[in-house]
């Protein structure tokens, strides 16, 4: 009856939900193990393995004349107009003039391919509503040289703007670089959390496709459902080491009575 496969007489036995939900409350032990197994290896590894990246932002405000702006107005509307001016002024500084620039204001401590991959610009429009200003993002391995860094790049940027614009335009700081209090990346919590998770969901789907694939009778019940066939009595297993326990046992105390 051990060998009884669910396959036998090409019949197939499907798994009922509830067998499936009986497989889930037995092995929810096995799948928050896995979650803590996996969330324990991603907070280890993002914490000490992976170099910490700590981000400042400056604020620019592109500042025009107000000739500029009646000579551009009769062309452009006010939306064009700002968003075609700030989107230019990220093309002149994202080149390598500015950042050849920049390094010589950092003492030439980084170059100019090095800062090119450390400041990026990004414009701050928001829902498609352009603005006069934009942001410099500064990413350094520490607190203090990503607010040295932002702070070069306020100083360098108008007057990489001014020369090569004419006086119509001018730069300005709308907001200056603070020192960030905690890293942008990696992510610790959030990593681990997603790792738990995936722990979790990985030993589920192992554990539903084991119950699937198992093909061992393991109710009497099964073998009616399978081929119609009555059960009239089943051998229950005892377990042959708890049995032998209890014999030794009674063997005992019949022998110490005589």
């Amino acid at each position: 009856m051990e060998n009884y496969t669910k396959t036998e007489n090409k019949e197939t036995y499907e798994v009922s939900i509830a067998e499936l939900f009986k497989t889930f409350k037995k092995g929810l032990w096995k799948m928050i193990l896995a979650a803590v197994v996996f969330g324990l290896i991603a907070f280890t590894y993002f914490n000490y393995f992976v170099p910490k990246t700590y981000t400042a932002k400056v604020k620019l405000y592109v500042e025009t004349s107000e000739s500029a702006k009646e000579n551009t107005y009769n062309a452009l509307s006010n939306y064009n107009y700002a968003a075609a001016l700030v989107n230019t002024y990220i093309e002149m500084l994202s080149t390598n003039n500015f950042y050849e620039k920049l390094s010589e204001n950092l003492d030439e401590k980084y170059t100019p391919m090095e800062l090119n991959k450390i400041v990026k610009f990004s414009n701050d429009s928001e829902d498609d509503v352009q603005t006069e200003v934009f942001s410099a993002i500064v990413s350094a391995s520490s607190p203090t040289e990503a607010k040295v860094i932002a702070d070069s790049v306020a100083d360098t940027a108008p007057g990489v703007i001014s020369s090569l614009k004419n006086n119509d335009t001018e730069l300005k700081i709308v907001d200056n670089a603070t020192v960030p209090t905690s890293p942008s990346s990696p992510r610790v919590w959030r990593n681990t959390a997603v790792a738990a998770a995936a722990g979790f969901m990985l030993m589920l789907i192992y554990l539903f496709i084991r119950e699937i694939l198992d093909n061992k009778i393991k109710y009497s019940a099964e073998i009616t459902e399978i081929n119609g066939i009555p059960v009239l009595s089943a051998v229950p297993d005892f377990g042959s080491q708890q049995f032998l326990l209890k014999e030794n046992s009674e063997t005992e105390a019949v022998e110490s009575e005589g």
